[in-house]
This record gives structure tokens, C-alpha cells and sequence, in this order.
């Protein structure tokens, strides 16, 4: 059995983060959408199958992310990749546009800052943002993240 098959679901007080294949298959494909317009609902299908067999050989651990009053889908975050003989991954954030606020992104964040270091022991984080983002800058400066680029987000325990 692989080690990270039993890290689902994961809970916060207002999200639940469980497999992408428990979410519907259209949620994701307009969020992958929005950062690539040639995805399709077969390529979108095939990541998601990618994604999972990626968490069965613990190579990445990756979630579907839904509100837990209304069961909207939120977003996909995760560890992809993760290296555990390391003690390192690079954190994966990718919300929809109704959840970019501070509320959701810091719950979210500061939950998979405490399973990765708690849970899985990980001493470096890494987030790396596609562009500019003063309000995930800010976040992420919380968290004691450090950067030198605006870009590349830094968090070593």
C-alpha cells in the first residue's frame, strides 16, 4: 500500500480536501480551463488519472478541494512534487476565481503547511506563483514564507 493513500480526507473548519476523482470531472476541467485554454475533458481526465497514480507511488499528493456547507468545488492543492527522502516538496495551489480571498487561501495554506511539516515531516516548501500575486505574497509572508523574486515562495522548518 502506498503511503499516501490514507491522507484523504483531509478536513479544515470550512473545506474538505479529498481525491480529484471524487470531484465532478467538469469542476476540474474549468479550472484547468483557466490556466489552459487546449484542455479538454479527455485531457482533463487523463491528468486526473496521472494525479492519482502519481499519490499511489508517492510521488505527488494532490487533493480536490470543496466547501463543506455548500459542496462547491474550490480548487486542487496539493504536494506535487514531493520528495520524502528529502524531506522537501513544492506546494501546488490552484483556486477558483469565487475563492481567491484571504479567508479561503489562508485556511487552505496554513493546513498544508501544518500536514506537511507535521504529517509528513517536510522541511522545505515551495511555492512557486505564474505571475504576481500581491494578496498571495501576503499570505504566504504570514506564514513566515520568504522570497526574493515576488515569484518563488520559500518555507524551510
Amino acid at each position: 500500500m502506498s503511503q499516501f493513500e490514507k491522507y484523504h480526507p483531509i478536513l479544515t473548519p470550512h473545506y474538505t480536501f479529498d481525491w480529484l476523482t471524487k470531484v465532478r470531472v467538469i469542476d476540474v476541467f474549468n479550472l484547468y480551463q483557466t490556466s489552459n485554454a487546449t484542455a479538454t475533458m479527455e485531457t482533463t481526465a487523463a491528468q486526473i488519472n496521472h494525479t492519482m497514480r502519481e499519490i499511489f507511488h508517492d510521488h505527488q499528493l494532490v487533493w480536490g478541494v470543496t466547501d463543506r456547507d455548500t459542496n462547491a468545488f474550490v480548487g486542487q492543492v496539493g504536494f506535487a512534487p514531493i520528495d520524502t527522502a528529502k524531506h522537501e516538496a513544492t506546494l501546488s495551489v490552484d483556486l477558483t476565481a469565487t475563492y481567491q480571498q484571504v479567508t479561503t487561501l489562508r485556511e487552505i495554506l496554513e493546513r498544508l503547511v501544518a500536514f506537511g511539516t507535521v504529517e509528513l515531516k517536510l522541511n522545505r516548501l515551495t511555492l512557486i506563483l505564474p505571475k504576481r500575486d500581491d494578496l498571495m505574497a501576503q499570505i504566504l509572508a504570514g506564514l513566515n514564507f520568504s522570497t526574493t523574486d515576488h515569484l518563488t515562495f520559500n518555507y524551510h522548518q
